[in-house]
């Protein structure tokens, strides 16, 4: 195609996008980018946006920049010049924060939806056409994709598990992905009047969140790629600036006010409205200003700021549904306790000087917590604890696998440790089975567990994925906990696996480490071929299964079948490395065992333990089998001779051919 012609296709292309504006058709996606001196990053984040799999006359940019000092604005332009569906919008006074910069792009989407992205932070270039086709087969509302955090960056978790059409505001996490990273209807911010609130900084993005939440009928959650790459950068914006403590609850109390006007119902009000304080206490400026304020003057202007929008917020039923150490915190700012709050974070630091358990329960014997004469019930913190885990070794052998490592409770005391018992417990990830085996060793948090593959795979329902959890018991108290995550190397290959039969059907279990976490667990596989290569070898008959790390019972047989007669020959070596497995067979044996009625060229059929775990070649074959002497007739005589039989193969199977 000449140059001019494509020229010619490329103008008409941007004249169709400037026509659909005209015309006010409707787009996809509207990207919303907020820039201020962003000059170092700007253009990563626009790469990625032009780049989407998505048709860029389905969507647009709008950059709205807040009078940046640096040569942003002069980025953007560029970047509009070279791609018609980018429009920069020049601000003419700075607002302080990228709320108001993205309340413009909201006022100015064409889009059935806007998503909002930093401009230091970018895309994968498949988000927009998954986000968009997803949010159309469900009709959701607002859509959340999985984020990656980069340089270190901390983005939320919990939520991207798995992929949810319809997240449930009370039950899941969502309270905890409250930036404005997200895809969200234009009609739904419109009808409600949803933009951020430009008399708050620093919270509004919490403000205007937790309204869409509120007023949207669905949220998806998508967790099946990697859609929004956090970076991890130091910011010169107003998020960082100060925000006197009047101001920033006054921000909270209206988010408070806006769960008690949901439409939820009171026990889902109260639910939420505790996940929403729990995540407050958590991760925001309450969480530690005792420590990050210098001037204890300021501390208690903090505090006592708290101590109102607490009292005339929060109702006394809530302080039953947070966590324990939000309920404990609770009693100090319900008192306007700057004191005893100080103390209580310090004795929350040395938690494990002043933790017992009794009764089934961990309790907090804090010092700070004794002027307030709490029964034991008001101290049980069980959900402060947890499980801390090294798994030092692996080993695979036959068809065992044992792991040896340590488990140690992160709210208790050494001496309290030491009394634990542990069991090792195999769940069936899709039917919530268990099957639980003691350990081989255990002493003051040690273990040694031995799983026989054979004990998983017993039954046909027994096929899928067993995740392994560690549970410990110290006095009736028993926590639970995934294992793996934190281990020393792996030293098998992520395929090896163990060949084995039940006697209902042969099977595979491949151990591996899951990828989000990276716990333990093992997949179990029916099992119906396996492709193998053959090497020359005088003494033995040698099986090499190339790239495939197998593991197979101790007393493990090769089956032959031919002619409708069956010989079993013991394997007599088993070698697995990560490079792939040999096995051996004493070539003598075989011409001992393998007798067959008559020797003209005949089809075989070759199995390890099982005529359901068959052999298949991995290429064209012809290597020597064994030697057999038969008898021939000639006249009158009757004559023996040595004939060699070779194993040959035809696509998928193999025969034997005599010389």
């Amino acid at each position: 195609m000449h140059f001019y012609t494509i020229f010619v296709h490329y103008m008409s292309f941007c004249e169709e996008i400037e026509a659909d504006k005209d015309r006010g058709v409707m787009l996809k996606i509207t990207a919303a980018v907020p820039t201020y001196n962003s000059e170092h990053f700007i253009s990563r984040c626009l790469d990625s946006l032009v780049q989407q799999t998505m048709p860029n006359n389905e969507y647009e940019i709008i950059c709205v920049d807040d009078c940046s000092q640096d040569g942003t604005v002069s980025i953007l332009k560029k970047y509009s010049e070279q791609y018609s569906n980018i429009t920069v919008i020049e601000r003419k006074e700075n607002s302080g924060g990228p709320g108001e910069p993205r309340n413009q792009a909201i006022r100015a989407a064409n889009g059935e939806y806007i998503f909002f992205i930093d401009s230091d932070d970018y895309l994968g270039i498949e988000a927009f056409e998954r986000m968009y086709q997803f949010a159309q087969q469900h009709d959701s509302d607002i859509v959340l994709g999985k984020m990656v955090g980069v340089n270190g960056r901390a983005v939320p978790q919990a939520i991207f598990k798995e992929t949810k059409p319809e997240a449930d505001l009370v039950k899941s996490p969502l309270v905890y992905s409250i930036g404005p990273t997200k895809l969200f209807k234009v009609s739904l911010l419109r009808k409600h009047d949803i933009y951020f609130p430009s008399n708050i900084q620093a919270t509004e993005d919490q403000v205007f969140v937790m309204k869409a939440y509120i007023k949207a009928d669905k949220i998806s959650v998508l967790a099946d790629y990697d859609y929004y790459y956090a970076v991890q950068h130091d910011g010169e914006h107003m998020t960082f600036a100060y925000v006197a403590p009047q101001n920033y609850y006054g921000a909270m109390k209206v988010i408070i006010d806006m769960i008690c006007e949901s439409r939820l119902s009171h026990t889902g009000k109260m639910k939420f409205m505790a996940k929403f304080i729990n995540r407050h206490f958590d991760f925001s400026r309450t969480t530690d200003f005792t420590v990050t304020i210098e001037s204890e003057q300021e501390q208690q202007i903090w505090m006592t700021e708290l101590h109102r929008f607490v009292e005339q917020n929060i109702p006394q039923e809530i302080d039953k549904l947070v966590h324990s150490h939000t309920r404990l915190k609770l009693y100090f700012v319900r008192q306007n306790d700057l004191k005893g709050l100080k103390q209580f974070e310090a004795d929350k630091e040395n938690m494990t000087q002043f933790t017992s358990v009794e009764n089934g329960h961990i309790i907090a014997n804090y010092p700070s917590l004794m002027p307030y004469q709490l029964t034991e019930n008001e101290r049980i913190i069980d959900d402060r604890n947890k499980i801390s885990h090294y798994v030092s070794k692996f080993q695979m052998k036959n068809d065992t696998f044992s792991l040896k490592g340590s488990v140690t409770h992160t709210a208790l005391q050494p001496e309290q440790q030491a009394m634990q018992t542990l069991l090792g417990i195999w769940v069936h990830r899709e039917r919530k089975t268990e099957k639980i085996i003691s350990p081989v060793y255990s002493k003051d948090g040690e273990f040694e567990f031995l799983t026989k593959f054979t004990d998983l795979a017993v039954h046909e329902e027994d096929i899928g994925v067993w995740d392994f959890f560690i549970e410990s018991e110290i006095d009736g108290y028993k926590k639970r906990a995934r294992i793996g995550s934190s281990r020393e190397p792996y030293p098998y290959s992520k395929h090896a696996k163990y060949i084995g039969n039940n006697g209902k059907y042969a099977f595979s279990a491949r151990p591996y480490f899951t990828k989000t976490y990276g716990n333990l667990s093992v997949d179990i596989r029916k099992q119906e071929v396996l492709k193998v290569e053959f090497k020359n070898n005088d003494s033995d008959l040698t099986f090499v299964f190339p790239g495939s790390q197998l593991f197979f019972p101790k007393q493990s047989l090769l089956l032959l079948e031919c002619n409708n007669q069956e010989f079993l020959i013991p394997i007599k070596n088993q070698i697995s490395s990560v490079d792939g497995t040999v096995i051996q067979v004493d070539r003598n044996l075989v011409e001992q065992k393998f007798a067959p009625a008559h020797l003209k060229n005949m089809n075989i059929v070759l199995s390890i333990n099982s005529y359901k775990t068959t052999l298949v070649p991995k290429k064209d074959v012809s290597v020597y089998f064994c030697s057999k002497n038969i008898e021939k007739k000639l006249w009158c005589f009757k004559i023996k001779k040595k004939v060699d039989l070779f194993i040959q193969s035809d696509q998928s199977k193999f025969y034997l051919t005599a010389r």
